[in-house]
């Protein structure tokens, strides 16, 4: 079977669930991973039947499982984005107060020199 016609097939099954993807065939020996995912495009670069209908499989899956775990990737990132504003805020709030205390300890170690 023909790239097109594979194309074809598979597209059919991803319009069938509603699935918003475009597929494409490339087949490639020199890619370490079998299909991917970029922009909206489900690349398979598998050149047996038998792989191609194996890696569609699993890109599906992995695409449509994405889904469910949305929420907490979002969750974890909202998170970390907090997470770093107040460590942030901290940091700077820590490093201007850095030349106050040098200036508060070198103070006392000039009084503490003359004998107060």
């Amino acid at each position: 079977m023909s790239n097109i016609k594979f194309e074809r097939r598979l597209q059919k099954c991803l319009d069938q669930l509603g699935i918003a993807l475009r597929v494409v065939c490339v087949p490639r020996t020199d890619m370490p991973i079998h299909g991917e995912i970029k922009t909206n495009v489900l690349y398979i670069y598998d050149e047996n039947p038998r792989d191609i209908w194996l890696t569609f499989e699993h890109e599906v899956y992995e695409h449509t499982f994405k889904e469910v775990t949305f929420v907490y990737r979002t969750i974890i990132n909202d998170l970390i984005a907090s997470v770093e504003k107040i460590v942030y805020e901290r940091k700077e709030k820590f490093l201007n107060l850095l030349p106050a205390i040098a200036q508060v300890i070198r103070r006392e170690q000039v009084d503490a020199a003359d004998g107060e």
